[in-house]
């Protein structure tokens, strides 16, 4: 599961806020799952393995989440447990399952303050209280929270979508369930852990550079064409008119903004860059 790309960043460094909405998710899911089972006459309790991942293959800042479900249900009897397997999962159910969870969780989050709430400020206000109420922090008026511990901005409302079977999408959330592993399948089942657990970057796409950076071969080439990010000490652009040298012509540029300085290759100037390789 994916959040919303405004909440990234406070999801990133806000740990027990992170774990409170992987919590609630978790949750719903056993909740289906359990309900499901009930209707078949077959009480009982779901299991899960959570995997929380930070960045994205490309070493963006993209914290999901990789869990691992039973699909079914089990319960004790007398000594023994007893599995009960619920068979096909619709996509549809995809979509229940995460319209149930993004509910929990947008009012979990409007309760406990963490929303950001637009106000219009009154001629009387106070500043500091206004500037609170926007920060949607509970801190005392003269007291101003740092950037990343801002109320998170309302998602942005989009309707149910389903772009590909076991797979939906709503308000900014993205729920991929289309990975599955057979009880008899002992070979799919450590597959299916490997991809939960792998690091977001294969070892094969890492290689070092003889000017000192780390080239990232990207798994999947960006929309402008870009197919490696290279990160170090400095920076140099080389690709189509890099900061308006002739094309494909190697030119230095000043280092990128932000923590991470990277640097962009393009399709055209480094074309003999394969896709990445297995995950490490």
């Amino acid at each position: 599961m994916t959040a919303p790309f405004p909440w990234r960043r406070r999801l990133a460094q806000d740990g027990a806020l992170f774990g409170v909405l992987t919590r609630l998710f978790v949750e719903s899911v056993e909740r289906f799952y359990e309900e499901r089972a009930a209707r078949r006459g077959a009480c009982g309790a779901c299991g899960a393995v959570t995997v929380v991942q930070r960045t994205s293959g490309d070493m963006r800042l993209n914290p999901h989440l990789h869990v691992v479900f039973l699909d079914g249900a089990y319960h004790e009897d007398g000594t023994e447990l007893v599995w009960n397997e619920l068979g096909h999962l619709p996509t549809r159910a995809v979509g229940q399952v995460l319209e149930h969870a993004v509910g929990r969780m947008l009012r979990y989050l409007r309760r406990h303050g963490h929303l950001e709430i637009e106000h219009d400020v009154e001629e009387d206000d106070e500043p500091e209280a206004a500037l609170c109420r926007r920060l949607g922090t509970r801190a005392a008026p003269h007291v101003v929270a740092p950037q990343w511990l801002r109320g998170l901005s309302p998602s942005s409302p989009s309707a149910l979508a389903y772009d590909k079977p076991l797979c939906a999408a709503l308000d900014g959330f993205t729920l991929h369930a289309a990975r599955r592993a057979g009880a008899h399948h002992a070979a799919a089942r450590e597959a299916l852990l490997r991809y939960a657990l792998r690091p977001p970057i294969a070892k094969e796409r890492v290689e070092p550079q003889q000017d000192g950076l780390v080239r990232l071969s990207l798994k999947r080439a960006f929309a402008d064409g870009t197919v490696a990010v290279a990160a170090g000490p400095h920076v140099r652009a080389v690709g189509p008119r890099a900061r308006g040298g002739v094309r494909g012509e190697p030119r230095a540029a000043e280092p990128a903004r932000g923590s991470g300085k990277r640097h962009l290759t393009s399709k055209k100037a480094a074309c003999d860059v394969s896709p990445g390789g297995r995950r490490a």
